[in-house]
């Protein structure tokens, strides 16, 4: 198995300031394969006067590339969802991401599904893949939900994150992760969480994720589940957490990579 860095814990979207370059050297010294760039960060560094190319450059002066690129906003709103697409794009020519994580943003109904397809056109004719997150607080909550919905967009460049927090804190069941087929899997995201404090999904799962095997979680199960499928790829590691925030990062990204390779290289399991 081989591990990504997911940076979203240092995302502007909690109101900090852009940091890639130092999760770049952090994720490096680490030992980590690949790292995920979110795009809020991507495009306020651009704004800041440090354009993608220059994260491109430190992405190969540390030899890690950028696995995926989160993300891509799909409603039924074609204008705004082409918005989002134009911004993937741009920045996806210059990072050259292996994945792009999209999330559905209301009813998938027949606009959505539209807008979809179109997208994973756009984004297979550039070779990069396309993975739908399915999220507790949406529409689009389980596998059994996002899985039939890549049936309507039927389109082989659209996949699945499964995601261990939201596999766990939504709807979806083992039966479902069961009957996923491995074609099906874009990629793994991984993360616990402690006994939650209030009812308010969103705010738990963006600001009280633990490392995984801190956690309630049933991950070894999730693991096995995962790995008896044959899958050996990637495992983004995406762990929300308010407290790590304030952490040092070289000791997060040590601490993130270090939990992640204890449950996924089990002694009883055969390495990937």
């Amino acid at each position: 198995m081989r591990f990504s860095f997911n940076t979203f814990n240092h995302s502007t979207y909690y109101g900090l300031a852009p940091s890639l370059p130092a999760q770049i050297r952090a994720a490096a010294a680490a030992g980590y394969d690949f790292i995920g760039l979110d795009l809020l960060s991507v495009l306020a560094h651009e704004r800041d006067g440090l354009p993608p190319r220059e994260l491109a450059k430190l992405l190969v002066e540390h030899e890690l590339p950028c696995y995926e690129l989160v993300s891509l906003s799909i409603s039924a709103d074609r204008d705004a969802t082409r918005r989002s697409l134009d911004h993937i794009l741009r920045a996806a020519e210059v990072l050259r991401p292996r994945e792009v994580l999209c999330v559905v943003t209301g009813e998938p109904n027949a606009a959505v599904v539209s807008n979809a397809a179109e997208c994973a056109a756009a984004l297979a004719r550039e070779s990069v893949g396309l993975s739908l997150e399915f999220l507790p607080t949406r529409d689009v909550d389980s596998i059994e939900v996002a899985d039939a919905l890549l049936d309507r967009v039927a389109h082989p460049n659209l996949r699945l994150v499964v995601e261990s927090w939201h596999f766990f804190r939504g709807p979806s069941t083992w039966d479902d992760l069961a009957r996923l087929p491995l074609d099906r899997f874009g990629f793994v995201q991984f993360a616990d969480a402690p006994a939650p404090v209030s009812d308010d999904i969103h705010h738990e799962s963006m600001h009280r994720r633990v490392l995984p095997g801190e956690g309630v979680f049933e991950l070894r199960r999730f693991c096995d589940a995962v790995t008896g499928k044959g899958y050996d790829r990637v495992v983004s590691m995406e762990v929300l957490s308010e407290q790590w925030r304030q952490a040092d990062l070289g000791d997060f990204a040590r601490a993130t990579l270090d939990s992640a390779r204890r449950l996924w290289a089990r002694p009883d399991r055969a390495p990937a």
